[in-house]
């Protein structure tokens, strides 16, 4: 009788085995799954970094660009505005000079001049 209980408890333990062991594969197929799920995410993700960094630098490329542009486009402004200024100096200064019966018309070299209305409308 007590080997009937012995063999029992083994079978008992045996049915319990059996069924942790059926559930802790699906646990691992499901983890397996999980996994690659994962994998792959983390790859779309690091492809997805990669191309937003080549954009960082091509955007810094391009906006280093555009200030050289500026820098360059802000020094001819102020060495127009320094022409101009000095041209209008001149321009008051001739009702006085006409005055005093010398009237002596300073005008830059043709070369300098890079807007032809404003030639001729300081000429005329």
């Amino acid at each position: 009788m007590i080997s009937y209980l012995l063999d029992f408890a083994l079978v008992v333990a045996l049915v319990v085995t059996a069924f942790r062991c059926t559930r802790m594969q699906r646990e691992l197929r499901t983890l397996r799954s999980s996994e690659s799920a994962l994998s792959a995410s983390l790859a779309q993700a690091d492809a997805s970094i990669t191309r937003a960094a080549e954009v960082v630098v091509g955007l810094k490329h391009e906006g280093v660009e555009t200030l050289r542009r500026l820098e360059l486009r802000i020094t001819e402004a102020d060495d127009a505005t320094d022409r101009l200024e000095r041209l209008i100096v001149e321009a008051d200064a001739l009702p006085r000079r006409a005055e005093a019966g010398r009237v002596h018309r300073v005008l830059p070299p043709a070369g300098e001049w890079t807007d032809r209305r404003l030639h001729a409308s300081l000429a005329g």
